[in-house]
């Protein structure tokens, strides 16, 4: 009995592992799936297909003069020095909608290839610009796009977070968030089919 007391007790002492807090996924639209969740900062994710092939998004993603395309509220964008073919850095600043104020962000990108698949993972870089007058820093950003061919296109899912920086409402920033990345997906579905991502990347990959 002192045994099994025992036993008990050190069960108890043990610490608990926290559950991942469950994705709530709202309606899909157009092929487009969203989520998100509080982890406890609001982490989102989005999936669709496209067809083409995934270094299509590569050179979308790396070709800095389309980001007012395809990016919500995108002011510019700007390749940094010391970018390369799998590894670039981007500044990217983003116009203000009341009662917002200008932002602005620092990301670092690195690709990875698998068998069937590039990952590009985002990372923040603000270190590497200082901070500017006028505009609130975005930080602690970290994404991650996943990009699997297949018979047709490819399957394209992201997942990220970010602290948008000042004194912003919850319910405003996962309104916004979520309305920029929605809007986003449905911009690929235009600029992929350009005949610059799509030559490009049937020529990077024979």
């Amino acid at each position: 009995m002192h045994f099994l007391f025992a036993v008990v007790l050190s069960l108890l002492a043990l610490p608990s592992v926290a559950a991942e807090p469950e994705w709530t996924a709202l309606k899909t639209k157009a092929g487009i799936s969203l989520s998100y969740r509080y982890t406890p900062e609001l982490e989102v994710k989005a999936s669709a297909f496209y067809p083409g092939k995934p270094e299509s998004f590569l050179l979308l993603l790396k070709d800095t003069k389309s980001v007012r395309r395809w990016l919500k509220q995108s002011e510019d964008a700007k390749l940094m020095d010391g970018s390369t073919e799998h590894h670039w850095k981007v500044y990217t600043r983003f116009q203000s909608v009341w009662p917002v104020s200008p932002r602005d962000m620092v990301t670092c990108a690195d690709v990875l290839k698998k068998e069937n698949s590039l990952l590009i993972e985002i990372t923040d870089c603000s270190d590497l610009v200082p901070e500017a007058k006028n505009y609130v820093r975005i930080r602690d950003v970290k994404a991650v796009w996943t990009l699997t061919a297949k018979d047709q296109g490819f399957d394209m899912q992201y997942q990220g977070s970010a602290n948008p920086g000042g004194e912003l409402p919850k319910w405003l920033v996962k309104q916004l968030t979520l309305s920029s990345l929605r809007a986003s997906f449905v911009a690929f579905k235009t600029e992929l089919k350009r005949p610059a991502y799509q030559e490009k990347a049937t020529q990077a990959t024979r």
